[in-house]
């Protein structure tokens, strides 16, 4: 009898879930956000006063809130179960663009403001989220356990440095099961060959053809791990990767900073691919990367980005007065980053090898195999800023720049992005999760 009204009251919370503040005024406190809402609906009016006095028509303006982060969205018309519905939509589709990250509510009908902070019903409507939290959780867990899946790093066969595999999806995100039927090691092993033919291609290296070294199961399968987040799609930041590596790291354990760990995330976010050093992601449900060619191309992109390439050594490299790094080729038509691949002839280009003195090369990176004599680790170099050997005057001048304004700027850098960076405490320095004190502070270069 529990599990069926167990059943029962998740059917009730779901079942309107897909517009589950439309025409609902707000009752929550949003006193960060409420002078800046009441500063638009009234510039509305303004605009628009000859339109409220018509009464065939009626306004409704949709709001969400977060501290002092806010989102809204306004339209008239005369069908009101279309105008709320639309309205609402657009209200939460700008809470994610701008981060907001909250349910929207109404705030005005035509002339009225009508979102009232109601202490006992703010409390109703948090327990009700915490219900329906907990029921989807629980129903989650049970049918995400499917046989041959794994929820967690399995015992490694080695010590060595790896590429670790997530296959990846928000709360509400649908279980198409590319962990288990094949999809992602058929797509991973395509990438892994044209590493090694365009490795040994490369014009400038010493034609050894090599591959990335990736985690294996001790059954010689590859070891993938099954994540659900616990946030819903529409809870995630607009650059999902900002809420699934802190996510990954502290939720899941994954800290091994000998491994890189790469998401096959089946959802949707502002790009393909996006990755920095320790962590990265393709999104499957991106527009840019419908076939599985086009995932695997964008897999290899995004992994030379775990490596730190490319970086402000390499003069081909887009960097603004070594202010602003992009990772990417000055010339894009170049195509030679992996991330247009002709499988017949895949091309690397100059990261790969070159002869720029302090300066790493990819070839050397610890994460290839065949592994070449003194490798970088890009932890050390990107994340620490243990440079060794690779004290280039651009890594120099950047960490000068950093050290003088004694914290971290995101622009400010001469790699890709270091992804255990916890950017909650940038304003006092630079930290990484993990790691004990302000590196800024360590360092004597």
């Amino acid at each position: 009898m529990k599990k069926i009204l167990g059943i029962v009251v998740l059917g009730l919370l779901l079942s309107g879930n897909a517009y589950a503040g439309v025409n609902e005024p707000g009752v929550t406190s949003i006193a960060g956000c409420d002078k800046s809402l009441k500063y638009q609906f009234k510039k509305i009016k303004k605009k628009h006063s000859k339109e409220f006095k018509k009464k065939k028509q009626t306004f409704v303006l949709y709001a969400s809130c977060d501290y002092d982060k806010y989102s809204w969205a306004a339209n008239k018309g005369k069908d009101l179960e279309k105008l709320h519905k639309k309205t609402y939509k657009q209200c939460m589709k700008n809470s994610k663009k701008y981060n907001v990250n909250k349910e929207c509510y109404l705030y005005a009908l035509n002339e009225e403001i009508v979102w009232k902070y109601d202490k006992a019903k703010a409390s109703a409507v948090l327990k009700t989220k915490l219900a329906e939290a907990k029921l989807l959780k629980e129903k989650n867990a049970a049918m995400d356990k499917k046989p041959g899946r794994f929820f967690e790093d399995q015992p490694d066969v080695n010590d060595d440095y790896q590429i670790h595999f997530n296959y990846l999806l928000a709360q509400d995100s649908e279980d198409r099961e590319w962990d288990i039927n094949g999809k992602m090691e058929k797509i991973i092993l395509m990438a892994n060959k044209w590493m090694e033919i365009s490795t040994s291609k490369n014009k400038k290296g010493d034609k050894v053809p090599r591959k990335y070294k990736l985690d294996y199961r001790s059954d010689g399968k590859l070891d993938i791990t099954f994540i659900r987040m616990d946030k819903k799609f529409w809870e995630l930041h607009e650059y999902a990767n900002n809420d699934i590596t802190p996510f990954l790291y502290k939720g899941k354990g994954q800290t091994n900073n000998k491994k890189i760990y790469f998401n096959f995330a089946d959802i949707n976010s502002v790009d393909g691919g996006e990755a920095g050093i320790g962590f990265g992601s393709i999104f499957l449900r991106n527009k840019s990367v419908k076939t599985n060619k086009r995932k695997a191309a964008i897999a290899l992109h995004e992994l030379l980005h775990t490596q730190g390439m490319g970086t402000n050594c390499m003069p081909w490299i887009k960097s603004s007065d070594l202010k602003s790094l992009s990772g990417h080729l000055k010339n894009y038509d170049q195509r030679t980053m992996l991330n247009a691949v002709d499988p017949s002839n895949p091309r690397i280009g100059k990261i790969y090898a070159h002869n720029i003195d302090k300066c790493p090369q990819f070839m050397n990176s610890v994460y290839l195999t065949p592994t070449r004599e003194d490798p970088y680790d890009p932890y050390k170099i990107f994340c620490l800023f243990e440079l060794g050997k690779y004290k280039h005057p651009n890594y120099l001048h950047i960490i000068k720049k950093l050290k003088k304004a004694g914290r971290y700027n995101w622009k400010t850098r001469f790699a890709s992005s270091c992804k255990t960076r916890d950017n909650r405490k940038d304003s006092q320095g630079y930290y990484l999760f993990g790691v004990e004190g302000n590196i800024l502070k360590k360092i004597n270069y």
